[in-house]
C-alpha cells in the first residue's frame, strides 16, 4: 500500500514538469517580413473655436464661440513624426453687438506632427501654418444695410493632443490648439490680429498599405 502510495505521489510530481517542456520557439530571424505597413493617417473632428484677446475676442464688441469642423490626411514618416494638410471649417462667429453680423472663416493648413507613443496612448505636438479665408454676408443693424465683406490672410497655428483606442480600430483623440491669423482686414470690417482657441474631438483612421515585392535579381 505504501508502495502504490509513493508511485502515485511521484506520478504527479513528474508528469506536471514534462507538460511545462515546450517545444523550441523559432529565432526571431526565422519570421517573415510583414507584408503591411502604417502609411498614414485619415481625421475628421468637431468642437469649438473661442476668439481670445483684442476687438476680436472682446466681449462686448467682439465675436462669439463658434462651432468648427476639421478634416486631415497626413503621412507617417516613422513612429514619431508625421506630415500632411488639414481643412478647417468655423461658420458661426456671431457679434456680441451687431444683430445679423457673423463671420465665417475655413482654413487650410500644412502641418507636421511628433508624436510620443505611452501604453496604448499617443500624445503629440503639432504645428501648421497657411491660409486662412473669412467672409460676413451682408446684414442689418440698428436700420443700417452693411454689405458682405470677405478676406484672406496668411496664419499659423500650435498646439498638441492625445489620442486613445476607440471603436471598429480607429483611434479618437483630444486636441487643443491656438489660431493665429495675422490680418483680418476687409472693406468695411477690421480686426487686425485674430487670435483663437480651438478645442477639437477627433476620430483618425489608419490607413495601410501593401508593402511591394522586390524584383528578384536576373
Amino acid at each position: 500500500m505504501r508502495l502504490a502510495a509513493g508511485a502515485l505521489l511521484l506520478a504527479c510530481l513528474v508528469l506536471p514538469a514534462r507538460a511545462q517542456v515546450l517545444p523550441d520557439l523559432p529565432d526571431l530571424g526565422d519570421l517573415p517580413e510583414p507584408t503591411r505597413y502604417l502609411a498614414g493617417y485619415l481625421s475628421a473632428g468637431t468642437g469649438w473655436s473661442r476668439p481670445v484677446g483684442g476687438h476680436w475676442g472682446d466681449g462686448d464688441g467682439g465675436f462669439k464661440t463658434s462651432r468648427t469642423f476639421t478634416v486631415s490626411a497626413s503621412k507617417r514618416v516613422d513612429e514619431f513624426l508625421s506630415y500632411g494638410a488639414e481643412a478647417a471649417y468655423a461658420g458661426g462667429y456671431a457679434n456680441n453687438s451687431s444683430d445679423g453680423l457673423t463671420l465665417k472663416i475655413f482654413s487650410l493648413t500644412p502641418f507636421v506632427r511628433a508624436s510620443y507613443p505611452e501604453g496604448n496612448k499617443v500624445f503629440y505636438g503639432i504645428l501648421g501654418a497657411g491660409v486662412y479665408q473669412w467672409n460676413s454676408p451682408a446684414y442689418t443693424s440698428g436700420g443700417v444695410r452693411y454689405a458682405s465683406d470677405s478676406g484672406s490672410s496668411g496664419g499659423i497655428n500650435f498646439g498638441g493632443g492625445m489620442g486613445f483606442p476607440f471603436l471598429f480600430g480607429t483611434t479618437g483623440g483630444l486636441d487643443l490648439r491656438w489660431h493665429k491669423i495675422f490680418n483680418m482686414n476687409g472693406s468695411s470690417l477690421d480686426l487686425g490680429s485674430a487670435d483663437s482657441v480651438n478645442f477639437t474631438f477627433t476620430l483618425q483612421y489608419g490607413v495601410w498599405r501593401d508593402k511591394k515585392t522586390p524584383v528578384p535579381a536576373p
